[in-house]
């Protein structure tokens, strides 16, 4: 039985890119819960999405770069009619350099696509979202504890996190008289694809890694290099993030790694009239980590 009132809403969920993705979690907690569920993908993720709708073939998909007007038109014109309820945003992007180089070092065009994707974008999706979402609709996108503080493994792109949550309190205001909600979920260190690529950025740059002032990456690999962990990067690179979801683990209030379905649990709360009086926040889905100096 459904607990939170979304039976027959419609929710439009971007930016899932293959299972680990937070984006397929949140679809399918939505899914479950009742609603009828889009998800918009890049096409370079077009076979891994096609594996997960066929597991799922209530839920449709349907490609969308939220950077081509095209793209962005054609998905959301499929809620012309029905209208829109759920708007979810989980979509960022950063070149290696972003991540690795010193901040003064990173070339402008990697900075600016960086903030395009990661923060801009929702802009447009609003604008493209907007007229077809109904009265008390939710938009719901996702942040980082980088948006506040300088973290490790995450370099600029913390800076393109600071600027979406500025950007979602200036949504809310905007559509705040159509009862629209706008809000950030931000999540501790969480396993997905991206998360798995920044640690292989950091393997590939060992320079990047002396830089790190935080103890917290230096450990994870060097925790690689003395397991005696076998196979590709991409096994040897999961290993040490979850060394690092592990430190962060240590230095929270309530010591644990959080998952993506402890972030879809939160996305159901804000597309559900529960949160119909929260709007322009951001919620930390972080164990307590933002509220301590555990060290």
């Amino acid at each position: 039985m459904t607990g939170f009132g979304l039976e027959g809403r419609r929710a439009a969920v971007l930016g899932v890119a293959d299972g680990s993705s937070i984006a397929w979690a949140i679809a399918t907690a939505l899914a479950d819960e009742g609603a009828v569920v889009t998800v918009g993908y890049q096409q370079r993720f077009f076979s891994r999405v096609r594996l997960l709708l066929r597991q799922r073939p209530a839920i449709e998909g349907e490609r969308c770069d939220v950077l081509s007007d095209a793209e962005l038109e054609s998905f959301f014109s499929r809620f012309d009619e029905a209208g829109l309820d759920v708007v979810v945003h989980a979509v960022a992007f950063a070149a290696p350099e972003v991540i690795t180089a010193p901040p003064s070092d990173v070339s402008d065009e990697a900075f600016a696509e960086t903030v395009a994707v990661s923060a801009q974008s929702l802009a447009r999706v609003v604008r493209f979202a907007g007229p077809r979402l109904r009265e008390s609709g939710s938009v719901i996108t996702l942040s980082f504890q980088a948006s506040e503080r300088a973290v490790p493994l995450y370099g600029l792109l913390g800076v393109a996190k600071s600027a979406l949550e500025s950007l979602v309190r200036y949504l809310a205001v905007e559509l705040g008289e159509r009862r629209i909600r706008v809000n950030v979920i931000s999540p501790g260190p969480l396993e997905t694809l991206a998360a798995i690529g920044e640690i292989l950025a950091f393997s590939r740059d060992p320079d990047a890694v002396a830089r790190q002032r935080g103890a917290l990456v230096r450990e994870a690999i060097e925790r690689v290099r003395t397991s005696g962990a076998t196979g590709d990067e991409i096994a040897q690179a999961t290993v040490a993030w979850h060394a690092v979801q592990d430190g962060f683990a240590r230095r929270s209030a309530i010591p644990d790694v959080v998952t993506k379905e402890d972030v879809a649990g939160c996305a159901l709360f804000l597309a559900s009239d529960h949160a119909r009086m929260i709007t322009g926040q951001v919620i930390h889905v972080d164990a307590g980590l933002s509220a301590t100096l555990l060290l």
